[in-house]
């Protein structure tokens, strides 16, 4: 499957936890940044020019900061120059903040069919702890009007793992979520990314995450609640209602093919990955010049794919397809992923069925260990 991704680099400001390429939105610069996104897209028109893509994902920073005249010259760049099938899932990233019924009505017009909110959670105590620029009520009213606007398909985002969260605000912020239903729940423990500000704080000894079993504790939580109220663990940290999965992140699990645009954007096809360089001013020079974005380019061999191809597919419920696994990396791997996974069987972190070898609950709390262990 192919599927294409597209950077917006503008928030209204930076969350601490974030390590994602972002800059403060202006117009100006806004316009300037879509200029060359369409000088992007257009350079890869040939080269596509015989695919069809099955999803579209339009992520940021914060896509909706944009005005109704910027997000439409970035929808207009999809059609323009990409073949994107009839029935394609098409996903828009909006903060509870940026939400707007103009913006909203816009997006189902031109053919957006999903909306990812970063609500995180719905905890007044807890937002200000994550930078986040909204409140609960922003958040549950952000909700209603894309559903008063026409969504059916509405992801949101949650997190766990907060510095001074107790157990009794996640079980709120949960309970909340279940009851405005939507169709896909995200749960992610907060975690120290590389470029983040709670990286930074961390490594200089002025941060710190809350202890691995309180964390554990949450998400344990998380899974009985989400599960016993009808939504479908599909991975690690995602739920949703059936038939609403997530089709974009599948394929990245299933170490599908992928075109990202955008400054700081991956992309990966044709066994070969790169990344546009994750600077706006210099992403807009080169292509006003002529020069390639790309940066940090390689073509994986057989033992960094069939790794990637273990840590991806084990995040998903359905695991790992063996006998997939055997024909595409050989059977020198496949009986070196057999030696690793004997014991991890035994020990209750991975499970055997169907021809398919997933993570138990057990493994999942403690997948880098279980996951690693079948790298050596």
């Amino acid at each position: 499957m192919l599927t294409l991704y597209i950077h917006i680099p503008y928030c209204v400001r930076k969350c601490p936890y974030c390590g994602f390429y972002s800059t403060p939105y202006t117009p100006t610069d806004a316009d300037e940044f879509i200029t060359a996104l369409r000088r992007e897209a257009a350079g890869y028109h040939d080269e596509f020019s015989n695919r069809i893509f099955n999803t579209v994902y339009i992520g940021g920073g914060t896509p909706t900061v944009l005005s109704s005249e910027q997000i439409t010259g970035v929808l207009d760049i999809v059609p323009e120059h990409f073949h994107i099938a009839e029935h394609a899932e098409f996903t828009v990233e909006a903060n509870p903040n940026s939400v707007t019924m103009r913006t909203l009505s816009l997006l189902l017009e031109r053919g957006v069919n999903r909306l990812s909110l970063g609500v995180q959670s719905f905890s007044d105590e807890d937002l200000p702890a994550l930078g986040r620029p909204h409140t609960a009520d922003h958040a549950a009213e952000a909700f209603y009007l894309a559903r008063k606007a026409g969504f059916q398909n509405i992801g949101i985002d949650l997190m766990y793992g907060i510095p001074g969260q107790t157990m009794s605000r996640w079980e709120a912020t949960l309970d909340r979520a279940i009851e405005y239903r939507p169709e896909h729940i995200s749960v992610y423990g907060l975690s120290l990314d590389d470029g983040s500000l709670f990286r930074r704080e961390a490594d200089a000894g002025r941060f710190a995450l809350p202890d691995d079993d309180c964390a554990a504790d949450m998400y344990e939580y998380a899974v009985t609640t989400l599960t016993g109220a009808g939504y479908g663990r599909y991975e690690i940290s995602n739920f949703a209602l059936t038939g609403f999965e997530c089709r974009h992140n599948m394929n990245y699990w299933d170490r599908g093919e992928y075109l990202g645009l955008g400054p700081g954007a991956c992309s990966f096809y044709s066994n070969k990955r790169y990344h546009a360089i994750a600077d706006t001013k210099e992403y807009a020079r080169r292509l006003s010049s002529g020069e390639s974005t790309a940066v940090d380019v390689e073509f994986p061999g057989l033992e960094q794919a069939s790794r990637e191809a273990i840590l991806l597919n084990l995040r998903t419920a359905k695991g790992m397809d063996l006998h997939r696994y055997e024909k595409e990396f050989g059977a020198r791997l496949f009986r070196q992923l057999e030696r690793n996974m004997n014991p991890l069987c035994r020990e209750g972190l991975l499970r055997i069925s169907e021809g398919s070898v997933q993570l138990t609950d057990r493994g999942i709390l403690l997948s880098n260990e279980a996951i690693s262990r079948l790298f050596a």
